[in-house]
Formats: structure tokens, sequence, C-alpha cells
């Protein structure tokens, strides 16, 4: 494998801009997830996936706006509406996994290390973060060069 083009300065913007995005969905993630737990007294794991599907709009909307706005769903159509909505399944897919490892080392780290739940959450967002970002770069995105030539264009 190239390091030249992994370490490119378009993966390494990109990573840059998910590091931003990623954290701004973290921090509605966490925020939600300790009022959830912490004062409203839900099950911590009711409180994550609630916590987790919210942050996943919020990131995928930001991700779309700002990190792969020149890339596109894989085996676009022409349709942009099948387009976004295989776009919100594919993303929904892959946190849906995330969330059940989220669930799990939740769990763990609650249960068998007598975590608290908040401190457990951070370590597990640290856990899960670059492999969600690996599967929307590998996965979900791929670069459309064309748009974004016609973008510069335009």
């Amino acid at each position: 494998m190239d390091t030249r083009k992994i370490l490119s300065k378009k993966n390494l913007f990109q990573f840059s801009s998910y590091i931003l995005v990623g954290g701004i969905a973290t921090v509605v993630e966490w925020v939600l997830f300790y009022l959830f737990v912490c004062y409203q007294k839900w099950d911590q794991n009711l409180s994550l996936i609630i916590a987790y599907t919210i942050s996943t709009l919020v990131n995928m909307l930001m991700g779309k706006l700002l990190t792969f706005r020149n890339s596109s769903v894989v085996n676009k159509s022409t349709s942009k509406t099948k387009n976004l909505v295989k776009e919100t399944l594919l993303i929904y897919l892959v946190s849906a996994i995330g969330c059940g490892l989220n669930l799990i080392f939740l769990d763990m780290f609650t249960y068998s290390f007598h975590m608290h739940s908040l401190t457990a959450k951070i370590l597990t967002t640290g856990i899960i973060f670059v492999g969600n970002f690996l599967v929307r770069k590998l996965g979900i995105y791929r670069d459309n060069l064309e748009s974004a030539i016609n973008e510069k264009v335009n």
C-alpha cells in the first residue's frame, strides 16, 4: 500500500474535517447521554441508543456538508432522492453496528470494570471513532472528481 496516497493532503484534510464533525456530533451524544442518565435516570443502554441515533443525524448532515462534500454514495443513481435514501440507510446501518459495539463496551466497562457510565462512554467513543471514519471513507463514499470539477467551474 502506498503511504504517500494514504497521507495525501486530501486524505489528511478529510480526516481532520471528520475529527471536527465527529467531535461536534460526539459532544451532542455525550451531552444527551449525560442528561438522559444523570438527570432523567434512564437506563444507560436506552440513553446510549437515543443519544447515538440523534448524534448520527448531526454527524451525517455535517459530514455531507463539510467532510464528504465532493464524494458520492457508492453506486450512485440518477435520482437524488434514491441517493439520499441509500446514503442515509448506509450511514445508519454503519451506526447501528457502531451502536451495538458501543453497548458491548459500555456494559463491559460499567459492569465488569465498575466505571462510571460517562467515563465508560468516553472511552468507548474513542475505540469506535476511527473505525467509523474508515467505513465511511472506504465503504459509503467514493471520491467524485467529476462533481468537484463541475462545482469549481460553476
